[in-house]
């Protein structure tokens, strides 16, 4: 009796399997790939620095520029302050009754003006530019009032005209204001948004006294 031979088992092309083994490994390396993603760290500083590094330098950048206006602005009362005191003691009204006539194109109260800044210019560190620096100086009677005048126009955002043109010769036992601001160079202008047009912040000083009883 004859017995029928069990067909032989089919067996994939060489090429087949070769291209079926490599999807395989292809799948297996993406799925170690994703498995392994959450423990990566390759990469991870940089990445990070590269999301907090802007927010870091323009914190550090506005610290220090609000640090340089702050001693700017004391440098600035403390020379008005102790320019202010020869306002005090009669010393400055004295030496300019002992000035010169002025020029033509000058007054008596401008060139005691332009005297007066310079007193303040001469006490100061260098920090600001004194070019820019402008002084009122006003003698108020007993019981007037008085209302501080912004040195800017907000508007146009640049110097108001009549300011750093006034000096009152305050006399003896009368109330003083002296009103001094003066440009301070902005190196990071949109942190800044209340600067003059050109960039620049003003800073400013005033002092109030009663003046001596001098002669």
């Amino acid at each position: 009796m004859l017995r029928r031979r069990p067909p032989a088992p089919r067996t994939a092309p060489v090429g087949f399997r070769s291209r079926s083994i490599a999807i395989r490994r292809r799948i297996a390396a993406i799925r170690s790939r994703i498995a392994g993603f959450p423990s990566a760290r390759e990469g991870a500083t940089a990445v990070e620095f590269a999301l907090i590094g802007l927010p870091f330098f323009l914190l550090i950048a506005a610290i220090t520029e609000t640090a340089l206006a702050f001693f700017a602005g004391q440098v600035l009362d403390n020379a008005v302050s102790g320019a202010a005191r020869q306002l005090y003691t009669g010393q400055f009204q004295a030496a300019r009754a002992a000035d010169p006539p002025p020029p033509p194109d000058a007054t008596t109260q401008q060139v005691a003006l332009r005297k007066f800044r310079d007193a303040i210019c001469a006490s100061r560190v260098a920090i600001f530019s004194c070019s820019t620096l402008k002084v009122d100086v006003l003698a108020l009677a007993d019981g007037a009032s008085f209302t501080p005048a912004s040195p800017v126009d907000a508007h146009a955002r640049s110097w108001r005209s009549d300011f750093g043109t006034k000096y009152q010769k305050p006399g003896p036992s009368q109330i003083v204001i002296v009103q001094a601001a003066a440009e301070f160079p902005v190196f990071f202008g949109f942190l800044n948004p209340h600067t003059l047009a050109n960039g620049r912040r003003v800073l400013q000083s005033t002092v109030a006294f009663r003046t001596e009883p001098f002669q």
